[in-house]
């Protein structure tokens, strides 16, 4: 779940779909690609929905599932409308539905959202919203299946996967999450930092953060506070 520091960086009832996921996909990202260097390369995958487990060739993981899409309606689905998911399996999206609801983000409530590619409403962005209103830690994958995505949190996952980030994680994935996604970019970073308890000066135009007594980072911006650029002293 969000810390509350992070929750107040937006007004949550007044905010846009861009602003909401800008706070939530900074640290998921940084799970995600600890996530594929844990499960390494692949050749099959098959998930068994009454077992919740997802088999990637021998490696078996635990899950919990999130939701579908399907590319014939162009809808998102919540897993706990999907008949064939046992109730036990979808606990976890009922929770983080709960905790949004609490919010009064009611478009982001609901168990049917149509996906709009204009305002970037698809099915990876809203799973990184969901994992971000989780009660514990989780990781994501997506399988797909004749025209149908399924959308997993994967659970009881090393802990190491969840650490704390490094400067070098940190200024590595600002680049990347800058240039895949449309984010509000110095939301998305004040969230990174404040999520991994990275203290931060905010000077406007510029963000100065310390990790440790080797290592500050700063992050300029442009004047509507896009990324202009980052730099300082690195340690892993």
């Amino acid at each position: 779940m969000l810390k509350k520091e992070t929750l107040n960086l937006i007004s949550i009832k007044n905010s846009n779909f861009k602003d909401i996921f800008s706070i939530c996909i900074g640290k998921n990202y940084i799970y995600q690609r600890r996530f594929i260097d844990y499960v390494g390369k692949y050749n099959q995958w098959d998930v068994d929905v009454k077992t919740g487990e997802l088999k990637l060739d021998d490696k078996v993981l635990k899950v919990e599932f999130i939701g579908t899409t399907s590319a014939e309606d162009n809808c998102w689905f919540s897993s706990e409308i999907e008949k064939v998911i046992p109730d036990e399996f979808v606990k976890i999206m009922i929770n983080a539905r709960k905790n949004i609801e609490a919010l009064g983000i009611e478009e982001l409530s609901s168990s049917k959202i149509t996906l709009n590619p204009d305002k970037d409403i698809n099915g990876y962005n809203l799973s990184m919203i969901y994992i971000a209103f989780c009660d514990y830690n989780v990781a994501y994958f997506c399988g797909e299946s004749d025209n149908t995505r399924i959308y997993m949190f994967v659970k009881e996952l090393p802990e190491e996967i969840f650490r704390k980030i490094s400067s070098v994680e940190f200024s590595t994935a600002v680049m990347e999450m800058v240039a895949t996604f449309k984010t509000n970019h110095k939301l998305m970073i004040k969230a990174l930092l404040i999520e991994n308890d990275i203290p931060f000066i905010d000077e406007d135009k510029n963000l100065k953060a310390r990790f440790n007594e080797e290592s500050e980072i700063t992050v300029e911006f442009d004047d509507n506070y896009c990324l202009k650029n980052i730099y300082g002293m690195l340690s892993k």
